[in-house]
């Protein structure tokens, strides 16, 4: 006998779930009395159909759902359209199922098991459901109700004692985001419609209660837990009908209290330290907030100080361009749209978020240019806020929680409009060269040593003291310079070697001396027993790139070396021995990405300087430049093209 789901016992669902006593349900509480559960089920599918409030609901300003699902440049009506015909696409993949949708189905050429998971988040039904509010087509509400039809026959509520992976339809991060954000939308928009028949309704309602009951109880942690106390919560505002509603929104409320607390560190980023994740989280408690306010729930007084001090991250490390750096598992994301309505709704006095939200029109201009984040560990340099500004990220962070590069002092630079140094970004989380090398030390802007990458995750376990200690980075900022410094001393290679250690410090002149425009100049220091081979890499934004006389030249930027004798070496898309030079397209697509220059340079000198110069193409000012070798020399010289020389003696900038 196949079994088909809802797995909640109808006769269970009215005496044991619901909350009988409730006004308006008193045809339901006759009819469960006499046990005629059919009868108990029209008049519960009646009571739903008259208590629900899209006028309430739909003051929500709709969002569009997440995950690649659209083909690209697809309108939401030709969307809907092929959604009619399953034709679905989850992380970017497309796959036809034809006449009946397969829930476990995966059409991805390495079984990439995020297409299933991601394909049952159900941006689909919300979809639809937004098209059909603006044209009142009754076709797609049919065509949604045979999608959940045969969802819920087939995706059935595993054993509580199931964790995430080890299901297809039910991990908690889909429950949590099927609750908190696309099943709300889709319940409300087709609730009248005759093809939510009451079987349909009941089974919704069904299976609402089996994804309270997973949240509550099998719910984990990370940004995980968020989105699942999100759901949770919504589920406690929007099904009151539940006996368990209010207790499961005292407890969301509780958790999602207590993880401001342990998931932001003090200077504002969630302990992932991704840019992507950060604004997740924001975004789910932002999600509850409006959802309570227009139910009239209030929330507590600790989520809005908190939230705003996190949110405070999408200035602080913003580029010229607006955007984001692709930090970890992050993403190249515009602050104006993470900021627009988070800015109107939740914080509308402050001025800065209205500055990016404007356009820089109005409200004010941070107080800052160049920051530091002393727990999370970046330091973000900028000689402004204009368009045309040189900006940089020095990376000396902590492992943090989850989605982790081995990317330990790495730099992102910004100029000329454009990312002049940047790193393999963000990719599908599957089990890819591409994902692999996206991980690694050798897709950033940092050191490996004797071929071998940082590896802080073998072995690596979060402790949630981490939360509150500041990540040992050393930093100045003044009117002329910036100086960020860091250590790396957390082993290479599978076995963690730990003989050498790695001492970053990045000098970013603003305002540098005869009138050259500003600059970096990175300091390697390697410090250890025996002799090592160390491989410092570059990987540049420009789309080509020359070398000559161990100076690596591209249209927008050119970089120098102390130690062009060495070995200097441009890769582009190179795939043996291993991969190197590549950078994703930030799309989460599986096959996105494609080839950029990346300057490999071999190091046996336990000290290096790098200049990176932000020019146009052939009118760098600076012929050489000159340092020693020797780890505890603290000075280094730039030889000008006109003859002159800049010396600088590195402690004057400490």
């Amino acid at each position: 006998m196949t079994i088909t789901g809802p797995l909640l016992p109808i006769e269970k669902f009215f005496t044991a779930c619901l909350n009988l006593e409730l006004p308006g349900l008193e045809r339901v509480r006759e009819a469960v009395q006499k046990e005629d559960f059919e009868g108990a089920k029209a008049a519960f599918a009646a009571y739903v159909r008259t208590s629900l409030r899209p006028d309430v609901f739909f003051t929500i300003p709709y969002e569009i759902p997440e995950n690649n699902y659209t083909r690209p440049n697809e309108s939401i009506r030709e969307a809907a359209e092929r959604i009619c015909e399953n034709k679905l696409i989850s992380c970017g993949t497309e796959c036809d199922f034809g006449d009946k949708v397969d829930w476990f189905h995966n059409p991805t050429y390495n079984q990439y098991k995020e297409w299933t998971w991601q394909l049952s988040r159900h941006n689909e039904w919300k979809l639809l459901g937004h098209v059909y509010r603006e044209t009142g087509d009754e076709r797609y509400a049919q065509h949604f109700a045979r999608l959940f039809e045969s969802w819920v026959r087939q995706a059935i509520c595993p054993p509580e004692d199931t964790i995430g992976y080890e299901t297809l339809c039910w991990r908690t991060i889909e429950c949590g985001i099927r609750m908190g954000a696309n099943w709300p939308y889709t319940l409300h928009a087709f609730c009248r419609s005759p093809a939510f028949t009451d079987e349909l309704l009941v089974d919704w309602y069904r299976s609402v209660y089996e994804h309270g009951m997973r949240l509550r109880h099998q719910h984990v942690t990370g940004n995980w837990l968020i989105m699942e106390m999100n759901g949770l919560a919504q589920i406690g505002i929007l099904y009151p009908v539940f006996k368990e509603s209010a207790s499961w929104l005292e407890y969301a409320f509780k958790m999602l209290g207590e993880e401001l607390g342990r998931q932001i560190y003090p200077d504002g980023f969630q302990y992932e330290l991704s840019t992507g994740y950060h604004d997740v989280v924001i975004n789910n408690y932002h999600r509850l907030i409006r959802t309570a306010r227009a139910y009239g729930v209030p929330v507590p007084e600790s989520f809005l100080p908190a939230l705003e001090r996190a949110s405070e991250i999408d200035v602080k490390l913003m580029m010229p361009d607006g955007r984001l750096p692709d930090i970890n598992d992050g993403g190249w994301h515009a602050s104006k749209k993470l900021l627009e309505r988070k800015s109107s709704e939740l914080f509308p006095k402050n001025e800065v978020f209205r500055w990016v939200v404007s356009d820089k029109k109005e409200g004010r201009a941070p107080d800052y240019r160049s920051v530091a984040l002393p727990y999370a560990g970046f330091l973000a340099m900028r000689t402004g806020w204009e368009p045309d500004a040189v900006w940089g990220l020095f990376d000396a962070a902590p492992f943090g929680r989850a989605h982790q590069h081995e990317d330990k002092l790495n730099l992102l630079v910004f100029g000329r409009g454009k990312v002049l140094l940047t790193e393999g970004g963000n990719y599908a989380y599957d089990t890819s060269e591409m994902r692999r090398y996206v991980l690694s030390t050798r897709s950033h802007n940092t050191v490996r040593v004797d071929g071998f990458d940082q590896n802080r995750r073998e072995g690596y376990s979060w402790q949630e003291e981490e939360i509150r200690k500041e990540s040992g980075m050393r930093w100045r900022i003044e009117e002329d310079f910036d100086f960020g410094e860091g250590v790396y001393d957390e082993g290479y290679g599978p076995t963690q070697d730990r003989a050498v250690s790695h001492r970053r410090s990045v000098y970013f002149f603003k305002r540098p001396p005869k009138g050259l425009s500003p600059f970096f100049a990175v300091v390697d220091r390697f410090t250890g027993e025996g002799e090592h081979r160390f491989e410092t890499l570059w990987h540049l934004g420009d789309e080509k790139a020359s070398l000559q006389a161990g100076k690596i030249t591209a249209p927008n930027v050119t970089l120098l070396s102390s130690r062009a004798q060495d070995g200097v070496e441009l890769v582009l898309g190179a795939v043996s021995p291993e991969w190197q030079g590549w950078v994703s397209a930030g799309s989460g697509r599986q096959g996105a990405y494609s080839a950029i220059p990346t300057v490999r340079q071999s190091v046996t000198a336990r000290r290096a300087v790098t200049v990176i110069f932000p020019c146009e193409e052939g009118s760098c000012p600076i012929e050489r430049v000159e340092a020693s070798g020797n780890e505890e020399d603290q000075r280094f010289t730039l030889r000008l093209l006109d003859g002159s020389e800049l010396v600088f003696e590195e402690p004057a900038f400490q």
